[in-house]
């Protein structure tokens, strides 16, 4: 590869995005009384909107959003934070 390509970042990020893996769906658990729940969305934002209309509608009490394969993407405080940024209107 000549090197003004490999130092060229825009053809380093197109890169990068061609092999990134692609976004999988996301997990929001959830407290109904005393029962866990779970709930699958397509993307964070998503799951951020539902745990903000279940929580103001004080349906359920939102805990946590992991990876479908379990990786916690945001913890509780993190969650709480994402749901007062979607309540603001700021970016998540």
């Amino acid at each position: 590869m000549p090197d003004f390509i490999a130092n060229d970042f825009s053809a380093i990020a197109r890169a990068m995005r061609r092999e990134a893996p692609l976004a999988t769906r996301v997990v929001l658990h959830f407290r109904y009384r005393l029962t866990s729940l779970t709930s699958e969305y397509e993307s964070v934002d998503a799951a951020v909107a539902e745990a903000f209309e279940l929580w103001t509608d004080l349906t359920t009490d939102p805990e946590y959003i992991t990876a479908a394969d379990g990786t916690v993407l945001m913890g509780r405080d993190a969650l709480i934070e994402a749901m007062t940024h979607y309540a603001e209107r700021r970016p998540i």
